[in-house]
């Protein structure tokens, strides 16, 4: 027995030193690629990695392959997140994910993309794959508005306290088209740029940063694309046409 003890000892101290990688995706159940060997599906934890650097490559049919170059610290698990895009035939079709909407108070009206789709807490809500405008209503005066990605084949949660912090009360996205002219508004991929009546608006969908006249602020909400239409906070939006 001491024998085997001490056989299993001097293996471990031979091992070199490692470390591993934790890897998710969105969506999850990626094939995942290592240094150009197959390692598994994602969530997938990898193991005994040796020290420096590694490519890390994920890949699923319909989605194009993304890639991270990680480096490995001995004794420690790099954490990894990719987000895979649609290839350009698998975005021509009408993919699903789900939403969960937690938070309080309970019993508080569930609105996206301003319908009324049930209360809190709220499951398994089928969505178009994309961004969507989830708004919460308690009292009258007690609301708040998210953009939310859905992901196709996967499931969103997120927590939302009617009337909590986080921009103006009441402030909630709003189409562009509906306060400024289409030729004064330049969208490339995830870039927005926006000049109108003297105001140059700079901001990227998804993100809360945006530059006005070259003075940097903080949205309320982030930019969304929905259904082909830019949408923009309505308070930023009134500030600039003046309605």
């Amino acid at each position: 027995m001491l024998a085997l003890v001490l056989a299993v000892a001097v293996a471990a101290t031979q091992l070199p030193p490692h470390g591993g990688a934790f890897v998710t995706t969105l969506p999850l159940g990626a094939d995942i690629w290592v240094d150009g060997a197959y390692v598994g599906r994602t969530p997938a934890f990898v193991d005994l990695l040796s020290t420096g650097k590694h490519t890390i490559v994920a890949t699923r049919t319909g989605w194009e392959a993304q890639s991270a170059t990680v480096e490995v610290s001995v004794g420690q698990v790099v954490q990894v997140s990719l987000t895979l895009a649609h290839t350009s035939a698998a975005s021509a079709s009408r993919d699903y994910g789900a939403l969960d909407v937690r938070g309080s108070p309970a019993g508080a009206t569930v609105l996206v993309d301003g319908k009324r789709i049930g209360v809190i807490p709220m499951t398994g809500a089928k969505l178009t794959a994309g961004y969507h405008i989830v708004t919460i209503i308690g009292k009258p005066d007690e609301r708040s508005t998210r953009d939310v990605n859905i992901y196709p084949d996967t499931t969103t949660t997120v927590s939302i306290t009617a009337g909590e912090p986080g921009g103006p009360a009441g402030d909630i996205l709003e189409p562009v088209s509906s306060y400024i002219p289409a030729q004064d508004v330049a969208v490339n991929g995830s870039q927005v740029e926006i000049k109108y009546g003297g105001a140059d608006l700079r901001c990227a969908l998804g993100s809360r940063t945006y530059t006005l006249n070259g003075k940097e602020g903080l949205l309320s909400i982030a930019p969304a694309m929905i259904s082909g239409k830019l949408y923009l906070p309505q308070s930023l939006l009134q500030h600039m046409s003046g309605k």
